[in-house]
């Protein structure tokens, strides 16, 4: 590779370890969890109707694929609301609410398991650039033999010298980094007696694809209900 596309490349791959490194992390963690044991069937229960609200319908598709794929591993026979009532925006079942719970009771029903968005928040933060310790100073190329604009020679001696140089003036420039914040609420009701069994709260940071989102985010709350050891 001759110099000038050595220089490119070299340059391409510094930005994009830069921009890189200015992406904030993410993560989905529980934030609090709470049972009502007192309240919890002493029989395991045997089918869950899922229900996702929102009316992004990629979101809602894999939040019911997949805690529906979580219930069924536990033997669960699941019911997705996305198969059930199809991609209706979800305000238009609010006014019928009395007509749906009947439809869930001829599917004979035990419990509803809802995730819902209930708060989320956005804060973007200038992060100001690190300050080289060293100071620049651009030499003079007349001593130097030139080839294409390229010096034949270099102030810093061999590589040993100039490494020394260049890690002791590393620096990255100043760049905007947003933080998103989703806070979720997972559900568990009882049809029967319309008591809430569970509450799970988590907080999804920058969540990435939906896809893996989904998958963790169910993950989590699958772990915490394990945690929480549901009867006495």
């Amino acid at each position: 590779m001759n110099k000038p596309k050595f220089f490119f490349a070299l340059l391409a791959l510094t930005l994009s370890l830069v921009i890189y490194s200015c992406k904030s992390s993410s993560y989905i963690k529980t934030t609090a969890a709470w049972v009502n044991k007192e309240k919890v069937p002493p029989e395991p229960i045997k089918s869950v109707f899922i229900i996702a609200f929102t009316d992004n319908i990629d979101v809602r598709s894999h939040l019911e694929d997949d805690i529906a794929a979580a219930a069924e591993k536990k033997g669960i026979k699941a019911y997705k609301s996305l198969e059930f009532i199809g991609p209706v925006e979800l305000k238009l079942v609010a006014p019928v609410k009395d007509v749906f719970l009947k439809k869930l009771d001829s599917l004979n029903c035990e419990t509803v398991f809802t995730v819902a968005l209930v708060d989320y928040k956005s804060e973007t933060r200038y992060v100001p650039p690190t300050t080289s310790p060293g100071v620049y100073s651009p030499y003079s190329y007349s001593p130097y033999v030139q080839y294409s604009g390229y010096s034949a020679a270099s102030p810093y001696g061999g590589f040993g010298g100039y490494y020394g140089f260049a890690i002791g003036n590393l620096s990255t420039p100043g760049y905007y980094s947003t933080t998103s914040k989703y806070f979720l609420e997972a559900k568990l009701f009882d049809l029967k007696t319309d008591d809430l069994l569970l509450s799970i709260q988590s907080m999804a940071k920058n969540p990435k694809e939906i896809e893996k989102s989904s998958k963790k985010y169910v993950e989590t709350v699958m772990g915490t209900i394990k945690d929480m050891k549901l009867r006495k």
